[in-house]
Order: structure tokens, then C-alpha cells, then sequence
């Protein structure tokens, strides 16, 4: 069917007296004349219709409306896009997912929302407007929209949009400004009962089924947030992605200067040419992360003709209109010109406010490109950037121009600058290692433990030397570690961007060693292995955050630490327990209420459960962790270079441990218990001098089902015993093996081998 015979069947459906559009839609001419036609929908006159018992199903949620009004809102792109309704009804929001029924209990002390409304705007692509077509009829006549409705759309709009660039929802607004017919359903929800919620079915996201609230968090009132988020119900097609791209990146070559006016104040602008590939229907508006602050100029494809691109302010969307359709396979180069405030600079410190937005990224953001990088610094700078530095020239202004190229595809690009000295150090078998470190900042005031930039080089070769021989070779002929004025670190292919505090100070709670490790040890997990979806997150920093711990057990002999920052971890997630603390929420735990589930459950939480396959994989006879390395080893060798998944994990893991993991993983992975034990025992003598010692353990705070395999340690007479004892259900009595002299202690859950609070009791029968 044309697109003119599809608008008049449309308006045909709506009862209307008159066609909703003259002609077929198409997509807005500029952004601008979108997004002014969608902040007009509120001030244009509207038709209205009359609603009794009517109901709107979208996968999980449903809609009933009782009696009220229903008013057609738009027209945005030569459409009607929109409808508002006042009145009675109620609202219902039914994930099938267990995680997300778990969330809702939470949130809502139910595994689903049921809550009355007063009104509901929606807005869609899809074919609400042919379904409500069936049973309503609007008035020929358009009339101004009463005050409050009128309120309500200005509220729809502003929860959809960001709080200080006012830039729509960028999946809403591409719909919107492409004028194409797509499954996008967007409702805003004024419930009798509390807060507005928002209901979104997303064609553009894999879990497209999504339940959006504003953050309760203080700061965040005016941010709108995932509450419940999961696939479409009957969607099984397999992902490793958390978005549907048609359009890709695959090689950006650019061309940034850096300049340093006579104030000292560090300028940006860039030229930035993207290689972009289609793997389907896309556009002709497709949007851009680029960092807010960033402003373009503009735009040339391939041939010198001018491209037409739109940021609004502040925005963090940047928004190229292809010129036609760019074919499944084709790869189409687009030139964009940019310039902003990415850098400021306090004395000898420059602060870049965006590791990774500096340059267009599509909003899957994690797809990989070849970087062919040319930077224009300044010559008093020293300077450092992911790929191999191909040669080094002064250019006609007298900066210093660098090239840089990456060997083979990456996901995120960085660099970093500043009044630098070099420390570099070497070791057989590993990458050089080059330390980037501001003494001249120090020396103004921050000052240095003595052998803080030698700990800082030392650590990061040695770091190298054990991951290298752990898991497996790294795929990169030079690390920079460079110091950041901020108090994170972060890891790019090659580049490792370390805190300034781990500069200045070297504690005595092993906290810096493991800290350096740590960003080291991205170089693999969550580098070379890159997490699979948001729910993954913990395959990069939870296998990075058991890293920094085993090399500081192992290579720094800092056994009693090792332990010691498990105790820590083991209290910060006591803390969380009741809140989203499932390992599978990943990335979604940095929209929680409390903005330390994140850190928590995903650095710490997924340490712990990297921490508890080893000890569960390890030969307690022989303390032989053969089993444990090997699963590693494997699972690096088979992911590398590619986006690998916790069922990736578990596959590899049970291959090495000889056994089902399931249960392991759904209690630690999916599961937000941690249980308590209680733990009792008593050695009797029996024949031929041996001694039978009798276990109790009550355990608590977990379901009757919550099973684990706990390391029990016998400290005898003339030697140790170890074992582990099987413990589920409230209460757990085992003999243990025949002793061949007097037990003198039991330790129960020897070696942290259970995240979990353990204390010892009497015995009594």
C-alpha cells in the first residue's frame, strides 16, 4: 500500500471527516522544524473523541480506559503521532521476567504495577492510531485543549526530554523526525496514586519492553530512569548487543588539534571522518552521541557536498540526515566539524571532561572502528593516545603532529596530555611501559610519597608480567600509564588513565596496589574480552576488581590484604541487601536509588563471585588451582576480541570444574541472598585412636533451596584437614571424616569460600 493510500485508510479508521495528512509522510526537512512541531503539540488545537471502555495492550502493559475524553494531538511531520486522555482508568505494567517481578516487589510490593490514572499521553509510530480508529470517532472540528491537558503534554514532554538541553528521548525522536512507520510506543502515565510513570515499547533496544521513572535520588528529581526493563514478550531471537544499529561506525579518521592560546587556556576543535557502514533500513536522521559541550560546525559527505546536522545546546545527541539511503553493506564517509570546551586547565593540570564522547558515537556505542588518529599539541606537552604512534613532524604553527593508529579495531578511543615526565621501564615478554606523571603539579603543593611514580611503574609492569602469565598474551606493543586529575581510573586499548591520588600517596591497606592492577588488568577483561550486554558488565569489572586482588596476593605477598578487602566488600554488600543487588541488573545499578549499588554489587559483588569459583575450583588436598587457571585461560583465549556473555562464562567454567554450575550462578549471579551461618561442633574418640567430629549449621536469610559447598578447615595435633561440607536448608548435620588425632580448632568457611556471615556456637543437642 502507497503512503497516500495508507494516510486516507488511516483517517478513514479515525472517524474523520477530513484526510489526517494531504500526502504521504515524510521525513522533517531540519530538526528544528521536528522538535518545534512536537513542543507545539500542546498549543495547537486538537480533535476530540468521546471514550467509553476502551483498551490498549502493549506487550507487558495494558491500558483500560473507563470514561473520558480522548484528544488528537499534531500533527508532527505531516502526521498525527499523538493523543492525550483525560479521564478514568487504570493502568497495568506485568513484566514476565522473575528479575524484574523481584524489582517491581520491591518498588511496588507487587510483582506488577496496578495503579488507577487520570490521564495518559501517547505517543506512536505503530497502529494505536488505526486501533483506536475502530472504536471512537474524533469531531471534524478542532478546539484548543483545556488548561490541563494541555499541562499534562507540556509534563510528557518534559520527562521525555533531557532536564537542561530540553533534547527529546533520541529513539522517540528519530521516529518522529523519520516520519516511518515502526512498533515505538511511548505513553506518559498520571497515576491517581503517585508520581508519573512512563511506559515505552522501543523497537531500537533488545529489551524494548521498558517501565521509566523520574530518580528519587537528591540531584536527580528531574532525571527519568529505568525502573523495569526486559524483552518483548515472544522475542527469543538471540543478541549480543543491547540495541538494534542499522547503522555502524567502522573507522574513524580525524584530525584534532589541541592549541594553547597566550592565557594558557587549552582549546579543541576536530575534524572527525566517519566511515559509516549500514546493516539495514536506516535514517535518513540517525543520532550521534557527542559530548555536551561540543558544538559542530558542520558537515561533508564524501564528495564536498554539504551534510545536514543539528546539536542543540548542552545536547548530548548530535543528528547527521543522511542525503539518501545508505545500502546493507555499503560504507558511506561523512566528515563532521566540531569544536568545544573538552578541556580545561588548572596550573599544570588539564582536566579532559570526556574520556570517550569527544568524538560521534552511535547510541550503541559499542560497536568497534579503527581509529587513524592525528593530534596537534603543544610542543611543552607530553602526550599520549591508544593505537601505535606512527611518526612524529612540527607542523606550520609550531605544534607538535603525531600519528596514531590502531592495529586492528577497538571499541573506545582516548588520549591524554599535560606538563608531563616520562618514567619508562621494561620487562621480558611484556609490553614497555611508559608513566606519564605531573611533578611539576606535584611540586605546587600535591606532594609525592617518596617512590610513588616508581610504585606506580612498577606495579603496572608487574601487573602485566602476572596477567600475561594468568590468562594469556596482551594484544598491544605499548601501555602509557597517565596520570588524570581525577579520583577513578579508567582503561583503553594500550592507555591506562590512573588517579592522580595514586600518584601522591601509596596507602598501607594495599588499596593503590590493587587499584593500578586493576586498570591493568582491563586490558583483558573488558578490553580484549569485551562484556556481552548491560547485565555482563561484571565479566569487565568484577573480573578487574578480582585481578587487582590476586595480583596483590600473589605478587605483592599480600595474603592478609587479599582478605582483609574481602571483609570490606563483604560489609558494603551487607549494607545493600534488600535493595537491586542482583549482579544480572549490571549496568541498570547506576540508575538505582542508592548510587553506590553500582560500585558495589558489580566491582565488589562480582569479585566475590570470581573469589568463590576459585576456592570452590581449587584442590583443597593439594591446594592446586589448576582447574580455576585453566577455566580462565580458556575462557580468554576463546573470547578475545569478541563480546562474551556470563553464560559464556559458566560454559567454561563447568568444562573445567567437571560439574553444573547452574546453581552457582542463579544464586550468585541472578540472586540478591547472602546467607548467615551458624556453625557448632564436637569431636568424639572412637576406636583405634581417631576422633569423629559431628557439624551442626543453621543457616538463615536465604531460601530453604540456597545450597553451597563451604571449605571447612581441621586444625589436629600433628597437621591440618581440609574439606568441604555441603550445607542447604535451615539445618545442615554431617559427620565429617574420620580424624586421625584430636582436633584441636574447626574453621568453617575457611578461605572466604561463601560471601556470607558466619559465626561459631556451642555445641548442644
Amino acid at each position: 500500500m502507497s503512503g497516500v493510500a495508507r494516510a486516507l485508510v488511516v483517517a478513514a479508521l479515525a472517524g474523520s471527516a477530513l484526510p489526517l495528512a494531504a500526502q504521504a509522510p515524510a521525513a522533517v526537512a531540519t530538526f528544528a522544524e521536528g522538535l518545534d512541531a512536537l513542543n507545539a503539540l500542546p498549543d495547537a488545537n486538537a480533535r476530540s473523541a468521546s471514550v467509553t471502555k476502551l483498551v490498549i495492550r502493549r506487550d507487558a502493559a495494558e491500558f483500560s480506559l473507563g470514561a473520558g475524553t480522548m484528544y488528537l494531538l499534531g500533527p508532527v511531520g505531516g502526521r498525527s503521532v499523538a493523543v492525550a486522555y483525560r479521564g478514568t482508568g487504570g493502568f497495568t505494567y506485568a513484566p514476565a521476567s522473575p528479575l524484574e517481578q523481584r524489582r517491581l516487589m520491591r518498588i511496588y510490593h507487587s510483582t506488577s504495577l496496578v495503579t488507577p490514572i487520570t490521564a495518559a499521553i501517547f505517543v506512536f509510530a505503530d497502529s494505536t492510531l488505526a486501533e483506536l480508529g475502530r472504536s471512537i470517532t474524533f469531531a471534524p472540528a478542532a478546539a484548543p485543549l483545556p488548561s490541563d491537558v494541555k499541562g499534562r503534554v507540556r509534563e510528557m514532554i518534559s520527562f521525555a526530554s533531557d532536564p537542561d538541553s530540553k533534547s527529546p528521548d533520541p529513539d522517540l525522536m528519530a521516529d518522529l523526525l523519520n516520519a516511518a512507520g515502526s512498533d515505538l510506543f511511548y505513553a506518559h502515565v498520571v497515576r491517581a496514586d503517585g508520581d508519573p510513570v512512563m511506559f515505552m515499547v522501543d523497537p531500537a533496544e533488545v529489551e524494548g519492553s521498558r517501565l521509566l521513572g523520574r530518580a528519587r535520588r537528591a540531584g536527580w528529581t528531574r532525571m527519568t530512569q529505568v525502573v523495569s526493563q526486559s524483552r518483548r514478550l515472544g522475542d527469543s531471537v538471540a543478541s549480543e548487543s543491547e540495541r538494534r544499529s542499522p547503522i555502524d561506525v567502522s573507522r574513524y579518521t580525524m584530525d584534532v588539534a589541541v592549541p594553547r592560546n597566550n592565557a594558557g587556556e587549552v582549546a579543541f576543535s576536530a575534524s572527525a571522518r566517519l566511515d559509516l557502514t549500514a546493516s539495514g533500513p536506516a535514517g535518513p536522521w540517525v543520532p550521534f552521541y557527542l559530548f555536551p559541550k561540543l558544538r559542530v560546525d558542520s558537515a561533508r559527505w564524501g564528495d564536498g557536498r554539504a551534510a545536514t546536522v543539528a546539536k542543540l545546546k548542552d545536547a548530548g545527541e548530535m543528528w547527521l540526515r543522511l542525503d539518501r539511503p545508505i545500502a546493507a553493506g555499503e560504507t558511506r564517509p561523512v566528515t563532521v566539524y566540531y569544536h568545544g570546551d573538552l578541556i580545561d586547565r588548572y596550573d599544570d593540570l588539564l582536566y579532559i571532561k570526556s574520556s570517550i564522547s569527544w568524538y560521534p558515537l552511535t547510541l550503541e556505542g559499542r560497536s568497534k572502528a579503527v581509529f587513524d588518529l592525528t593530534f596537534h599539541t603543544p610542543p611543552s606537552y607530553r602526550f599520549a593516545s591508544v593505537g601505535d604512534r606512527t611518526d612524529s613532524t612540527t607542523d606550520a604553527a609550531g605544534l607538535v603532529q603525531t600519528h596514531w593508529l590502531t592495529a586492528a579495531p577497538i571499541r573506545n578511543a582516548s588520549f591524554n596530555l599535560g606538563v608531563f615526565e616520562v618514567l619508562t621501564s621494561h620487562a621480558d615478554g611484556v609490553p614497555p611501559v611508559e608513566v606519564l606523571y605531573s611533578e611539576q603539579a606535584h611540586r605546587s603543593g600535591l606532594l609525592p610519597r617518596a617512590g610513588a611514580k616508581e610504585q606506580v611503574g612498577q606495579d603496572v609492569l608487574s601487573a602485566l608480567q602476572f596477567f600475561q602469565h594468568v590468562y594469556g598474551d596482551v594484544p598491544v606493543k605499548q601501555i602509557y600509564a597517565t596520570e588524570i586529575p581525577y579520583p577513578h581510573g579508567e582503561a583503553f586499548p594500550g592507555l591506562v588513565h590512573l588517579a592522580l591520588s595514586t600518584f601522591v600517596n601509596s596507602s598501607d591497606d594495599g588499596f593503590d596496589e590493587f587499584f593500578r592492577a586493576h586498570e591493568v588488568a582491563h586490558q583483558w577483561w573488558g578490553i580484549s574480552v569485551d562484556y556481552g550486554t548491560y547485565h555482563d558488565r561484571w565479566l569487565s569489572e568484577g573480573f578487574a576488581s578480582f585481578s587487582g586482588l590476586w595480583y596483590m596476593q600473589t605478587v605483592r605477598k599480600q595474603n592478609k590484604l587479599y582478605f582483609s578487602m574481602l571483609d570490606h566488600w563483604r560489609a558494603d554488600i551487607s549494607l545493600h541487601k534488600g535493595n537491586d543487588d542482583a549482579l544480572a541488573f549490571g549496568s541498570r545499578l547506576g540508575d538505582s536509588d542508592d548510587p553506590a549499588d553500582y560500585q558495589t554489587i558489580v566491582y565488589e559483588k562480582g569479585a566475590w563471585l570470581v573469589h568463590m569459583l576459585r576456592i570452590l575450583m581449587i584442590d583443597l588436598r593439594t591446594m592446586n588451582e589448576d582447574r580455576f587457571t585453566g577455566g580462565m585461560r580458556e575462557f580468554y583465549a576463546s573470547y578475545r576480541g569478541q563480546r562474551a556473555s556470563t553464560a559464556d562464562f559458566r560454559r567454561v567454567m563447568e568444562r573445567h570444574a567437571g560439574a553444573d554450575l547452574g546453581w552457582f550462578f542463579d544464586e550468585w549471579f541472578r540472586g540478591t541472598d547472602i546467607p548467615s551461618y551458624k556453625a557448632s561442633w564436637k569431636a568424639d574418640p572412637v576406636d583405634g585412636g581417631k576422633f569423629q567430629v559431628h557439624l551442626r549449621v543453621l543457616q538463615q536469610n536465604v531460601p530453604d533451596d540456597f545450597m553451597m559447598y563451604v571449605p571447612v578447615t581441621i586444625t589436629l595435633a600433628d597437621g591440618t584437614a581440609r574439606l568441604r561440607v555441603k550445607v542447604k536448608g535451615p539445618r545442615t548435620d554431617v559427620d565429617l571424616p574420620l580424624m586421625p588425632s584430636k582436633p584441636k580448632d574447626l574453621k568453617f568457611n575457611d578461605l572466604d569460600g561463601v560471601l556470607a556471615d558466619v559465626s561459631m556456637g556451642g555445641w548442644s543437642d
